[in-house]
This record gives structure tokens, sequence and C-alpha cells, in this order.
């Protein structure tokens, strides 16, 4: 068995959660020595984008909220903030599809008594809001919390497709305290989440800034001229000296103050502490030998199969207006489509002139069945549903597809305690962290602010 040189740090994924890492130990404790080592070929895991005959086709996430202040440090150090790009106003515009038709979904309070998306009777059980059930304890799901809030229809055509657009996900499977906290601890504070609302917005207003939604805080959807990959294509080129590419982890142990990093071509890397930005399934059988209980809690962490379709049309071909974000598709609709957004109305050059360019998702955790589908079928399954929508005519000019087996993590009821778990296991193990979308956020804002609290964690002797 041949060794590789000793390491104070050893950085395992190359998604965007270990490169950022990489970039905070690098930027805050450059005395430490240091490596990344990736199985694929390139770095960046989901985030990708191929530039094909004048579109931009993002593999996976097209951009971030620029509401999170060490991603903008990052953006910033990188030298980035001149290709930063600003999705355009038409992202404020959002619809659901409800009886095969596109609804505008309600973004002040006015425009909510005017909408078609609930009836009458549902915008009157949401309106009784205020009025409604305690907080039952334990582990309360996304959906029955929004049922008990704001009523089974607001639930099924409001919150339901939300779920599903962010995370690929059931509503009644996930946990609202690990997926929305902020929805729990606004009605947990003021009883009610228009109450909460009203609050927060005057507190806001008089300090001078957006208070956001019960999502979350506000933030405006953000990426780089030319795709979401103008990030990892920076971070690989600044520290690509720190990045080995095509080298797997099969293996973490440890002994005494050292950890030995195996991998799978038999090398072993000493290293007196590691990062794991793996995806949990894949770190779950690295350290398998070193922590049975950590290794367990880590397979337990499930994930949603997706699959993005992005389709270019001719503007000729397309019969309803694309001034907007795009759509979601609650599951009462019996499409197999979860949304699609309409990627060349937010962002510049996604298209080429005259063209339009959809981004659809089709899967989830619903549907695991799709990864089965072949390309052919996959793209039949896009043009039915979008066709119908969107008033397609004729096929599209260009079509990619990627597929993502375990796409999007899932926090389903329990995912705190199961957190609970790692943490304690980290600990005492010591020396050993972990970093990436399958903890405590899945966004990319998510995985920079959780890496570099992990980089901030490392004492100065290391």
């Amino acid at each position: 068995m041949s060794d590789r040189p000793q390491k104070d740090v050893v950085i395992v994924g190359g998604g965007i959660s270990g490169l950022a890492a990489l970039h905070f130990l690098r930027t805050l404790r450059p005395d430490l020595t240091v490596s990344l080592y990736e199985s694929e070929s390139r770095v960046g895991g989901t985030v990708g984008t191929d530039q094909v005959e004048g579109y931009s086709f993002d593999w996976g996430p097209n951009g971030f909220l620029d509401r999170e202040p060490l991603t903008l440090r990052l953006v910033k150090e990188l030298g980035l903030n001149d290709r930063m790009e600003r999705a355009n106003a038409a992202v404020q515009n959002r619809f659901i599809l409800r009886k095969g038709q596109l609804r505008s979904v309600p973004m002040t309070p006015p425009k909510f008594l005017k909408s078609d998306i609930l009836s009458i009777a549902g915008k009157l059980r949401l309106a009784m809001e205020p009025l409604g059930k305690k907080a039952p304890g334990g582990d309360e799901s996304i959906y029955d919390f929004a049922k008990r809030r704001i009523g089974r229809e607001a639930a099924d055509y409001l919150v339901q497709p939300m779920v599903s657009g962010v995370y690929g996900g059931v509503a009644e499977r996930l946990s609202l305290r690990s997926c929305f906290p902020i929805m729990r601890d606004m009605e947990s504070e003021y009883g009610s989440l228009l109450k909460a609302m009203i609050q927060r917005a005057r507190k806001a207003k008089r300090e001078g800034r957006k208070s956001g939604g019960p999502a979350g805080p506000g933030g405006w959807l953000t990426s780089f001229k030319g795709g979401l990959c103008g990030i990892i294509d920076e971070l690989y080129r600044q520290y690509r000296d720190y990045i080995v590419t095509g080298s797997g982890v099969k293996n973490v142990s440890r002994s005494n103050e050292r950890f030995a990093v195996e991998m799978v071509d038999g090398a072993t890397v000493a290293a007196g502490r590691v990062i794991l930005a793996a995806p949990a399934y894949q770190t779950a059988t690295m350290v398998e030998g070193l922590s049975e209980e950590l290794s367990l809690a880590l397979a337990a962490i499930e994930y949603a199969p997706i699959a993005v379709i992005c389709s270019g049309y001719a503007k000729e071909q397309v019969g309803r207006d694309v001034n907007g974000f795009g759509f979601l598709v609650p599951q009462r609709e019996n499409r197999r489509i979860l949304g699609s957004i309409w990627t060349s109305s937010i962002f510049a050059d996604r298209a080429p002139r005259g063209k339009v360019q959809f981004r659809t998702m089709v899967g989830g955790d619903g549907d695991h069945a799709v990864m089965d589908l072949t390309d052919g079928e996959l793209i039949e399954v896009v043009s039915r549903d979008l066709g119908e929508i969107m008033q397609l005519q004729g096929a599209p000019e260009i079509t990619r597809i990627y597929r993502w087996r375990r796409g999007i993590p899932q926090f389903k009821i329990g995912h705190s305690e199961r957190i609970g778990r790692i943490e304690a296991e980290l600990a005492r193990i010591g020396r050993l962290h972990i970093t990436g979308n399958a903890y405590y956020g899945i966004g990319l804002n998510d995985c920079v602010k959780q890496s570099y609290r992990v980089v901030e964690a490392i004492p100065d002797r290391a």
C-alpha cells in the first residue's frame, strides 16, 4: 500500500460544501495543510452548466437567494461580484396549476382576495388562521401544520406544491421543525402566522429592511452570468492545487490523534482532521468502521430522485405568455411533472434571441419510478404535460436531461433526532466534521454557512 503525504485537514467531497470549506480554510487558516478529494472527474456535484447551441442549461440548482452574508462574502472573496446576476422582475410572477389552468400566486393580501387559486370557502378558512388549533407535541409534518393552520384546500394548493418545488418532497412526510423552523417559531411566539407576519413586517419597516415570509427571510434569486457553474469554476481555478479529482474515499479510520483516509485505489492519507462533505449515504459507508451509530444515522437520511429536463423552443411555438418565474403542480392535479421554471424569462442569455427555455422537474419522493423511465419516455411525459399547460406547438428544438437518482435530501419526521445522534457521535469521536445539504438545509446558502461554521470551529492548534 502506498502512502500519501500527511495533511492537517482532509476534505472528502468536491461539491459546493467541500469547495466552500476549502476556501474558508485557505483564507482563515492558511497555516494548515489541506487537500480535497473528489471521486468524480470534476468538482461541483449537482451544480453544473452546459452551454449548447446558445442555451445555458443548469444541471441542478439554478441560483441562490442573496440573503446570506457568508455566501456574499464568498462571492466577493472569489472576485465574482461583477459576474453576479440578479433575476429580473419576472421572478415575482409565479403560478400554480389548478383545474388545468395556471393561476397567479397572490403576493399581497389585496391580490389574494382576487386570486382564483382558492375557492371562497378556502379563502374564508385561511382568513380564520388566527383561530387555528394549537400545536400538538412532537415533530409535526408540514402538511399537518398547514392543514391545522390554514385549512386543507390551502395546504393542497399553496403549501404542498411549494414543498415539492423546493424539496421534491411529500408534505405529509417532511418535518416542519427541520424544513421550515421559522414557521414553528412564528406560531410559538405569536400564536398565529398572520399575526407574526404583521408584527415582523412592522418591525422590518422600522429597521428599513424586508421581512420575508413564513418560509424564511426575504432574498432575491441570484446566479452568475452564464449559469450557476460560475462559482464552481472559479473555486476550482483558484484552488486546483489543493484538489484531487477521480480519487474516491473508501474508508475513514482513526488511531490516536490521526485519521487514516483510505482511497479506493488503496492509497492512504494521514490527517489531523477530516471534513466529510460527501452525500450522507456515501459518508455512511466511509465511517462504518469508525462508528456504527454514526453510520446508521447518516444512512437513515433519505433522498428523493429528481430529473431535470431542459428544453428549448422558438417563441412562436409557445402559446402562453412566459413573463414569470414558472409554475408548480399540486399533487391533486394528477400530472407527473412537479413544475417548470421559465429560465429564459428570469436570467439574461439563457436562450438565443427568439427562443424560450423551460426547466421542468419530474420525480420527487412521491415518484421514485421516474428513474426507471427511458430518455424517450421522460421527454414524452414532459412534452405531454408541459405542452398542454403552456400550449406548445411541435417538438422542442433541443432537450437535455439531467438525472439525479439521489437528488434532494429529505428532512422527514424525526430528522432533528437523527441530527442529534450525528452531532453526539461527532463530539465523541472528535476532530471529525460533516458539512453538506443533508443536515441543516438543502440550499447553496445552507451549505456555505455550514462549511464556514465547521472551519471557524477548528482551533488554532488544528
